[in-house]
C-alpha cells in the first residue's frame, strides 16, 4: 500500500499503533499462529505487559490489526473508484490505475488478508470482519467494476475480485515470477467479455 500519512498520536494512542504495526509485521514473517503478546512487546519495544493492556486475548490484537489494515485498503480502493469516476477514464486507463495502486501495495498487507481469510473459521470475531471485507469487495460498486465502465456488470463483482485476490495469492508464493501485465490482459478479458447479467441467475 502507499505509505501512511504522518500522525499525531496522544501518548496511549502512540504506544496502541506501535503494537498494532508490531502485529502486522509479525503476521508477514510468521503468520497469525506467530502471534503471542510476549513476541508482539518484543517486536514492539515495549513492556511485556502493554500488548495485553490495550488487548485482552490475542483474537482482540489480531482482529484489531485484520480491521485497521483493510480499512486502510478499502478506502485506497475506494478513493481510486471516486477518481475514476470523477476523471471519467477508459478501462484501459482503469485498469492500469488499478494496477499501479496494487503494485504500490505493501505485501505484508496481503499477507494479512489472506491469513485473515484462512483463520476466519477459528475465530468467530474475525469471521465478523472478514465477512465485512468480502461484503464490500464483492459489492456492484466496487472498484473493480467501477473500472471496467460497464454499467451492468455488478452482478460481476465477485468474479473481478476473485482474479484480483487469486494473483494476489500468487505475488506473495512467488513475486518474482508475478507479471502485472498477465492480470491486466486477465481483467481487460473479463470486462469485455462477461455477460451483461449472471448466467446462473
Amino acid at each position: 500500500m502507499p505509505s501512511r500519512p504522518t500522525v499525531r498520536y496522544a501518548p496511549g494512542e502512540a504506544r496502541r499503533a506501535e503494537i498494532l504495526n508490531a502485529t502486522v509485521d509479525l503476521i508477514y514473517e510468521s503468520g497469525i499462529a506467530g502471534v503471542t503478546h510476549r513476541a508482539v512487546a518484543k517486536r514492539a519495544g515495549v513492556t511485556p505487559s502493554a500488548p495485553s493492556y490495550f488487548f485482552p486475548s490475542i483474537d482482540d490484537l489480531i482482529v484489531e490489526a485484520f480491521r485497521t489494515i483493510m480499512e486502510d485498503m478499502l478506502s485506497g480502493l475506494a478513493a481510486l473508484a471516486e477518481r475514476i469516476e470523477t476523471e471519467d477514464m477508459s478501462r484501459e486507463d482503469a485498469v492500469d490505475a488499478y494496477i499501479k495502486h496494487i503494485v504500490a501495495a505493501a505485501p505484508k498487507y496481503d499477507k494479512l488478508q489472506f491469513e485473515g481469510y484462512m483463520f476466519a473459521d477459528q475465530k468467530p470475531a474475525l469471521r465478523v470482519e472478514v465477512e465485512k471485507a468480502l461484503a464490500t469487495t464483492h459489492r456492484p460498486g466496487n472498484t473493480l467494476v467501477t473500472a471496467s465502465r460497464r454499467k451492468d456488470l455488478g452482478w460481476a463483482a465477485p468474479i473481478l475480485a476473485a482474479l484480483a485476490d487469486g494473483f494476489g495469492l500468487y505475488r506473495l508464493a512467488s513475486p518474482e515470477r508475478a507479471e502485472f501485465q498477465g492480470l491486466r490482459a486477465g481483467l481487460l478479458a473479463l470486462m469485455e467479455s462477461l455477460p451483461s447479467s449472471d448466467p446462473a441467475a
